[in-house]
């Protein structure tokens, strides 16, 4: 057990409000009512485990905070930690939440304070964090002996309140978000449990405010935004997931963490009570994958093998729509269903995913889907995948075709060029049926420039309408455009037409114009997306359908 003395001092504060002028910046105006904010007292703070939530009050210097902090936020925090507690049990991790220093009684949790050196116009939301970081890494390093895991809840007083006696946020307020493995939320006086389920002014203010918190903790502990299925949002002991839009419905209407959402939690660094390291380097490599959709089943199949130097705990699924073409990537995945299974064995997977749990069917809205391996050192490895719907039905196009050849006897008869010192990037990889290994093209000097080509013999005239092509994820350089050539004799050669592959890893395909037969067939790399000399094709096989 770890033990931490901390001298609390008697102090007062005033408690603020203001009026926003039109166009200007709010600003704090302080009332006349003072507050004791903490008895003097010498408080012993423990914890369980090594490692524990770092919640960090930082005060600008031209802040004055609101009263009883220690007590509401001690109050808040140990609700969430009971919370994410209860849902971890739900999915099947008993006795998991994350760890927090408190006194012997549980009643008060210990709280980091640290006065910051500028005033507030110096940690806004819009590039106030790196500030407030800064200073919070100096003050670790000068008491090292207080910092006790990776991850931080940062809370900042807020700067102005509203009529109503509610905070305002938004470009004049802090940080509020997550950032990395750290978080930022706001306090002000009426950020008290006694306004939880409540819908007067202050208990919808208190669950935006609250909820928020513990979204943006989740996002501090390493979740992504994703939202609950079809199904879960009709029953009364799920409703509405905290990562999509539950920093609305916390405390008020049923919200929960998701399967994916509990997995990841599981692998975190301060959910556990064990000393190892972790989130340190691991290799986790997709090798191969599989996809279709079963109209039995009506659900996306996927299946697959990976390769790891550690240990993957879950496999997640993340099905992420491009809904009016709001883009991809952070802070548009609010709306991503997601599913999760276990490792079978030591290096497969293998999940049904029924599309009457996604909410968008609509022709042609592009999906992402996302396959994450969550390591057990918390480190979590993702690779990304395309496809679309047309009436109402999956259209896959990253799984393999039935009609693919075998092409474990066909050689290579030519290439441009090849990396072999310092990467293993031989052109007959790209018919090695490994995800894990690609032909690369020489990038050591003299570095070798598009057009690169990898001609192949298929040891026999054969019928193709396609091809089908693979790129590696842990290269960053996709291919982009490329042609393919046919030949009979391996001498004279035929373009097949010129394609423009899709930036992403594993498989996809490339369809001809009309049905070609050739012994022999080239892949030529034109360009690629980051506009770079480079080249990579981790597998390449030809299909006839």
């Amino acid at each position: 057990m770890k033990t931490i003395l901390i001298y609390v001092s008697l102090a007062m504060f005033f408690f603020s409000s203001c009026k926003k002028n039109d166009g200007e910046e709010p600003v704090l105006r302080p009332s006349t009512t003072q507050s004791v904010i903490q008895q003097d007292s010498l408080v012993t703070y423990t914890s369980d485990r090594k490692y524990n939530l770092n919640v960090i009050y930082f005060i600008p210097s031209d802040v004055i905070p609101p009263a009883n902090y220690q007590k509401r936020l001690s109050e808040l925090l140990l609700w969430g930690q009971n919370w994410y507690k209860e849902q971890m049990a739900l999915n099947g991790y008993p006795n998991k939440t994350f760890g927090l220093y408190t006194n012997a009684a549980k009643t008060d949790v210990r709280l980091i304070v640290i006065n910051g050196t500028k005033g507030k116009a110096n940690y806004q939301y819009n590039g106030g964090a790196g500030n407030v970081m800064s200073e919070i890494n100096s003050y670790f390093s000068a008491n090292p002996s207080l910092k006790s895991g990776d991850h931080n809840l940062i809370i900042i007083p807020s700067y102005f309140m509203k009529a109503d006696g509610t905070p305002g946020g938004g470009s004049f307020g802090p940080p509020f978000y997550g950032n990395g493995k750290s978080c930022f939320a706001l306090d002000y006086l009426d950020l008290d449990i006694k306004h939880l389920g409540k819908s007067d002014v202050l208990g919808n203010a208190f669950s935006v405010w609250f909820g928020g918190l513990i979204h943006e903790l989740g996002h501090g502990l390493n979740l992504a935004h994703n939202c609950q299925k079809v199904s879960e949002n009709n029953d009364p002991l799920k409703g509405m997931s905290l990562m999509y839009a539950g920093n609305g419905t916390l405390g008020k209407s049923p919200t929960f963490l998701t399967a994916a959402d509990c997995a990841i939690l599981n692998a975190n660094q301060i959910f556990n009570t064990d000393t190892k390291v972790y989130y340190g380097s691991v290799n986790t490599t997709l090798r191969k994958i599989y996809a279709r959709y079963d109209a039995a089943k009506q659900s996306i199949i996927v299946s697959g093998k990976f390769s790891t130097n550690g240990k993957v705990t879950s496999i997640l699924y993340y099905n992420d729509p491009n809904v009016d073409n709001e883009g991809t990537g952070v802070n548009r995945d609010y709306n991503a269903t997601t599913w999760e299974s276990k490792a079978i064995g030591v290096d497969s997977f293998y999940v049904e995913m029924p599309i009457a749990e996604l909410q968008y069917k609509t022709d042609g809205i592009p999906y992402e889907l996302k396959i994450k391996f969550v390591n057990d050192n918390g480190n979590i490895t993702e690779n990304v995948f395309l496809y679309t719907f047309n009436a109402g039905i999956p259209v896959i196009e990253f799984g393999p075709k039935a009609s693919q050849y075998n092409n474990s006897t066909w050689s290579v008869i030519g290439f441009s060029s090849n990396q072999t010192s310092g990467d293993d990037g031989k052109a007959i990889n790209i018919i090695d049926d490994n995800f894990q290994s690609s032909w690369i093209s020489r990038w050591s000097d003299p570095v070798a420039v598009p057009p690169h080509f990898v001609a192949i013999d298929m040891k026999s005239p054969l019928p193709f309408t396609g091809f089908t092509i693979a790129m590696e994820s842990q290269y960053g350089a996709k291919c982009k455009d490329i042609e393919i050539q046919t030949s009979m004799d391996g001498l004279t050669w035929q373009s097949a037409g010129n394609f423009t592959l899709k930036a992403m890893a594993g498989l996809q395909h490339v369809y001809l114009s009309s049905q070609k037969t050739a012994r022999y067939f080239k892949i030529i790399v034109l360009s690629s997306y980051n506009g770079g000399n480079a080249a990579n094709i981790a597998e390449i096989t030809a299909f006839n359908e």
